[in-house]
């Protein structure tokens, strides 16, 4: 037998995880995202013009449904200056909550696009989303 969660309380779960201040960031270590995951199992960007992105809960937009979305109010966009340093690739992104530094979700970029090597000019765009659903 399945659980049903109704969307007004999966609205609810989304207003919980995304209401704390959250930093995204970019990782540079080749790693696919597993559900044991802690925020040390990656390896931040640095250099390159890099930079952290806040993420504050008033720029979220949550719609219920099935599934319920939570939609950041825009694209996260890097552009970078260089290469970054060592190992100068990035994989994909990972979510923080900065009161203690949590791990909140990962993804890893399409096979298509890894490992990405930036160079002057190079633009990494990521719009957040968040997605809650039962299981049927």
């Amino acid at each position: 037998m399945s659980m049903l969660v109704p969307n007004i309380l999966e609205v609810e779960i989304l207003t919980s995880v995304l209401t704390p201040a959250l930093t995204l960031k970019l990782y540079s270590n080749d790693k696919t995202p597993v559900a044991g995951d802690t925020s040390s199992a990656y390896t931040e960007v640095t250099g390159g013009g890099y930079s952290s992105k806040s993420l504050t809960f008033a720029n979220w937009t949550i719609t219920s449904g099935d599934p319920s979305v939570a939609t950041y109010n825009s694209v996260q966009t890097w552009t970078f200056t260089g290469p970054t340093d060592s190992p100068a690739t990035i994989y994909g992104y990972y979510v923080i909550r900065v009161s203690d530094g949590h791990l909140m979700w990962a993804e890893r970029f399409p096979s298509a696009n890894v490992p990405f090597s930036t160079i002057a000019g190079s633009v990494i765009k990521v719009l957040p989303k968040f997605t809650a659903q039962s299981a049927n």
